[in-house]
């Protein structure tokens, strides 16, 4: 409950500081010139929102005690944090 209303809480700040940078920076932080779309704004506001609704998911499945919305947190968990599917070559 409390780890997923933190990670919520963080997704929340990631995404206002990505809407923050949108507002002030434009296209100023642009990563790529052959995607303009591709900035350093838009990234965070991707981010902040995946975060926040796994975050999400994960506080309302722990409050009515589903099992099917916490096993699906725990496998975003396993996904995307076990450095064990990191390859480098």
């Amino acid at each position: 409950g409390l780890i997923s209303f933190l990670q919520w809480l963080g997704g929340c700040g990631i995404l206002g500081v990505g809407i923050w940078l949108a507002v002030t920076q434009g296209n100023f932080a642009t990563l790529s010139s052959s995607f303009p779309s591709l900035s350093a704004a838009n990234l965070l506001i991707i981010t902040g929102t995946f975060v926040m609704i796994i975050g999400f998911v994960g506080c309302i499945g722990a409050i009515k005690e589903n099992k099917c919305l916490l096993l699906s947190v725990s496998i975003e968990h396993v996904l995307f944090t076990c450095p064990c599917f990191v390859t480098s070559e």
